[in-house]
């Protein structure tokens, strides 16, 4: 193999690479213009392939055939030129696209054909340059010839319409820079072919370096892509460290509101025993005190005890996580238990409340924690006997 079917082969295998590369980030971004320049991959790399066979080929037909595919794959590379430009800068307008990529495969079927070459007229050299390369080459029909000159103006005109644009905005000059390499390439290599000029084809080379620019224009989108995307990442998490602070704070005021509610709650409830118990002292000071008197005071100093002592239960009780303890209990029992409890308080035993137990006809035992089952149903026994002071059964 010579040193110019190497070269070549390496430009193909960097093109498959490029294609699979773009394959991929379009298949995790779907992003259009990764599918586009896989599409320019995949023609610079069949151009590519096409033209390391062509300078290895023993035979004038083979030599033919490996440029008829070069001709299919200069017509797909230029539509996925014109198309990849179109998905990243909106340029050229939609329906001058669509009448290229129709115009490709036109020109991909023909080239198939064998119109554009004609094997049995081989070329004739005008001299020989020291450096020139043996090529098996054939002369081109007026169809391709003509084909050529049109693909040149629509280049020459890509170019001029990006141009402005890539005054202004790096992607464009790049890909303008790609197109011109090409371009240039491709009007080198004609130049040669119409004046029968023996030389080194450029097209396949030139165009390959207009790959690696747009390579890179790629690489470097994809790199700012991560780089906006971790500034943003950056930012959510700042914004969500200020929400976790607000959070906290807004749940330390509500702490404070309900402890500040809970105090309110509890001074009330307590300042009123105080108060009794305050002028039940006040009366006990007192020098001429009867007997019957003086137990009555003793009372309501026992009872408001109690009753202080029941709230300093009940709100430890309140602050303290409570673990049930199950087992299998007897309704009777509990309910009988409740009313024993509920009428250990000193209002409730002062009511005239007659209570009767029902529980005929109940099922015998449920499963569940006595004792806040009893607390629960000896508050409700106790709220009721309470709310009738008249007295009632």
């Amino acid at each position: 193999m010579s040193l110019l079917a190497s070269l070549l082969w390496a430009w193909v295998a960097l093109h498959v690479f490029s294609a699979i590369i773009s394959a991929f980030l379009y298949a995790r971004q779907r992003q259009p213009e990764y599918a586009a320049f896989a599409g320019v991959a995949v023609a610079l790399g069949l151009y590519c392939a096409a033209s390391a066979s062509f300078t290895a080929a023993p035979t004038q037909a083979l030599a033919a055939r490996a440029r008829d595919v070069q001709t299919l794959a200069g017509a797909l590379g230029f539509a996925a030129y014109v198309l990849f430009g179109w998905v990243l800068l909106g340029r050229p307008r939609a329906v001058l696209v669509r009448a290229v990529l129709v115009a490709s495969a036109i020109i991909s079927t023909l080239a198939l054909t064998g119109v554009f070459l004609d094997p049995a007229r081989p070329m004739r050299w005008a001299s020989q340059l020291p450096w020139a390369y043996p090529y098996r080459d054939v002369a081109p029909t007026p169809a391709l010839l003509a084909l050529s000159v049109v693909a040149l103006l629509f280049g020459v005109g890509v170019l001029m319409q990006l141009g402005p644009l890539a005054r202004r905005r790096a992607e464009a000059r790049l890909l303008w820079i790609a197109i011109a390499l090409t371009v240039g390439g491709w009007i080198h290599d004609v130049v040669l072919r119409v004046a029968r000029v023996q030389g080194l084809y450029l097209t396949e080379h030139l165009s390959s370096l207009g790959g690696l620019v747009v390579s890179y224009l790629l690489l470097d989108r994809f790199v700012q892509t991560a780089n906006a995307l971790t500034q943003r990442t950056l930012e959510l998490r700042h914004r969500y460290d200020e929400l976790q602070h607000v959070q906290g704070e807004l749940v330390k005021k509500e702490q404070l509101a309900a402890v500040g509610e809970l105090s309110a709650v509890i001074a009330h409830e307590v300042r009123n025993p105080l108060a009794v118990l305050k002028n039940a002292v006040a009366g006990l000071r007192r020098e001429k005190l009867g007997d019957e008197d003086r137990a009555t005071l003793l009372q309501v100093l026992d009872e408001e005890s109690d009753r202080l002592n029941r709230l300093v239960r009940d709100l430890l009780t309140y602050a303290r996580p409570v673990e049930p303890q199950w087992s299998t209990i007897d309704l009777g029992e509990l309910v009988r238990g409740a009313l024993g409890v509920a009428r250990k308080d000193p209002v409730v035993s002062m009511t005239n409340v007659d209570v009767e137990i029902e529980v005929d006809g109940v099922e015998g035992t449920i499963e569940g924690d006595k004792d806040l089952l009893q607390r629960v149903f000896a508050n409700i026994v106790a709220n009721a006997m309470q709310a009738m002071p008249e007295g009632a059964s």
